[in-house]
């Protein structure tokens, strides 16, 4: 019986406490971590260092370009200056520049255009980075071709990039608008915008009715005015009216 007892104890199974569990996330392919990682490093950089730090899997996931490509960046100041910015964080955002990271091409771009007087270089940056899917960049470059192309194609595509915008969802011009004003106002403005086209319309009318608000703009010496706050998402029926309008609200920006 005794010998039984001991055979008996030798086959029992080993208790679920001593055995030790597979992590989950050791199971998820690679591509499907780097997605998860990019999605938190989109939203918060807080919680890109917690989910670096939670386990291994993670951490390599890090630093697959497409992490640093989406990587937010507003923890990081619009217009960093070298002396105040430590080794680690420029060598964060060379990755995320390399990565093509939107927002650096934005900011980098802004600064080229309106700061340092690299123009062309600016625009195409700009340019870049609003074709792209940038909200800011496409702000800035469809104004900056509505208010200074020479050609009437390169002004309506101006119109045609700030209509996209404004019917984009999740987003309000008002919200674009005062992020761009912000980083206007954060650095030294060397290039101001020259509105050249302002006074020029495309639009034939010479009144235009908002049948959703009742409100009626007349153009008056081929400007439009209006007795609104820059607050008003929603100036007139005609994409062109509309152009224009933010335009002049683009311009104040300048003090032009």
């Amino acid at each position: 019986m005794a010998s039984l007892r001991v055979k008996k104890e030798i086959n029992k199974p080993k208790s679920r406490k001593n055995q030790t569990p597979i992590s989950i996330v050791k199971t998820l392919p690679n591509d499907l971590l780097v997605n998860i990682v990019g999605k938190v490093a989109s939203r918060s950089m807080a919680d890109l260092c917690k989910i670096k730090l939670s386990c291994k899997e993670f951490l390599n996931a890090s630093e697959d370009g497409y992490v640093y490509q989406h990587a937010a960046m507003d923890k990081f100041a619009l217009v960093p200056l070298p002396w105040f910015t430590d080794e680690k964080e420029t060598s964060f955002l060379s990755r995320c520049k390399e990565s093509g990271n939107l927002e650096i091409t934005y900011r980098e771009g802004m600064v080229q255009y309106f700061s340092t007087l690299m123009v062309d270089l600016g625009l195409k940056n700009l340019k870049k980075a609003a074709l792209e899917g940038h909200h800011e960049a496409k702000y800035v470059y469809s104004m900056l071709l509505m208010a200074n192309c020479d050609d009437e194609e390169g002004r309506k595509l101006g119109f045609d990039l700030f209509g996209e915008l404004k019917n984009s969802t999740g987003i309000t011009i008002v919200g674009c608008r005062k992020r761009v004003k912000s980083f206007i106002q954060s650095m030294w403005v060397k290039n101001v915008v020259v509105a050249q086209n302002q006074g020029l319309s495309l639009c034939s009318s010479s009144t235009c009715h908002n049948p959703k608000t009742e409100k009626v703009v007349v153009k008056k010496h081929s400007t439009w005015f209006m007795d609104e706050s820059d607050n008003d998402d929603d100036v007139g029926v005609c994409k062109y009216c509309d152009g224009n309008y933010e335009l002049s609200l683009f311009s104040k920006m300048f003090r032009v």
